[in-house]
C-alpha cells in the first residue's frame, strides 16, 4: 500500500510539472481538484496524528491551506532539484532526446509526439537520418505558453525551416535570434550582449511576442 501510495504522489507530481509547463495533455481542472483532495486529505490525516484520532476539528481552514501550499511549493520547486535557483538567466543550446524530455517535463510519451510541430518542435539529431531531438531552449522559462501560437502559424514549414528561424539571428531583432527575443534571455554560447539587444530583451513580453509573430508571418509569406 505504502509503496503504491508512493507511486500515485510520483504521477500526481508528474502530472502537476506537466500542466505548469502547459504540456499536461488531460484535463486541466480535474487533475487540480484531484491533487487538492488528496494533499487536505493528508494534511487532515497528519493532523488527526498530531492531536489524536477524531480531534481534527481544531485544525482550521487557513491552516490547512497554509499546508497545502507549502506542499505544492515542494512539489513544485524543491522536488525538481531547482529550490532556491533564480530563473535561467541563459538560454541552452543543449538538444534533448525524447527520454529526456519526458524525465525533465513530466509528460508522458504519448503527449509529446502529439504535441510536435504543435506545442514544441523536434530537429532530427546530429549525425543521424531520422528521429527526433527536442531543442531544449523551448522548455525554458514561459516560452512554452507562448509557442504554440507560433507553430500555428509556421505550421507549412518544414522542421529544420522551423529551427532556422528560431535560431538564425535577424536584423530587425538587432541580430538576435527569435528564441532569445521571445524568452527575454541570450543563448549560453553567445559571447556578449550589446546595449541595443539588451533593451530589445528587456522589452514586455507582449511586445516581444508582436515583434516575432510579425516575423513568423513574414516567413510563412516568403515561403508561398
Amino acid at each position: 500500500m505504502e509503496l503504491a501510495t508512493k507511486r500515485n504522489h510520483a504521477s500526481a507530481k508528474a502530472d502537476l510539472r506537466a500542466l505548469v509547463n502547459g504540456q499536461y495533455a488531460g484535463d486541466a481542472n480535474a487533475l487540480i481538484e484531484k491533487i487538492a483532495a488528496d494533499l487536505l486529505a493528508g494534511v487532515s490525516a497528519g493532523a488527526a496524528v498530531k492531536s489524536g484520532a477524531g480531534k481534527t476539528a481544531g485544525l482550521t481552514s487557513q491552516s490547512a491551506r497554509r499546508e497545502i501550499a507549502a506542499r505544492l511549493a515542494e512539489w513544485l520547486i524543491r522536488d525538481t532539484g531547482r529550490g532556491g535557483m533564480d530563473q535561467p538567466s541563459w538560454l541552452p543550446v543543449a538538444k534533448w532526446s525524447p527520454e529526456e524530455v519526458i524525465e525533465r517535463t513530466g509528460m508522458s510519451k504519448s503527449t509529446l509526439y502529439r504535441g510536435d510541430h504543435a506545442l514544441f518542435y523536434s530537429v532530427v539529431p546530429p549525425g543521424k537520418k531520422n528521429g527526433r531531438a527536442y531543442p531544449a531552449w523551448q522548455f525554458t522559462a514561459d516560452v512554452p505558453s507562448h509557442l504554440p501560437h507560433l507553430l500555428e502559424i509556421l505550421r507549412s514549414n518544414s522542421r529544420m525551416q522551423v529551427n532556422t528561424f528560431f535560431m538564425s539571428e535577424h536584423e530587425s531583432l538587432n541580430e538576435l535570434s527569435a528564441a532569445e527575443v521571445l524568452a527575454g534571455m541570450p543563448f549560453e554560447d553567445r559571447r556578449s550582449v550589446t546595449p541595443a539587444q539588451a533593451r530589445m530583451l528587456s522589452l514586455p513580453v507582449k511586445v516581444r511576442l508582436d515583434r516575432i509573430v510579425a516575423l513568423a508571418r513574414m516567413e510563412v509569406a516568403d515561403l508561398d
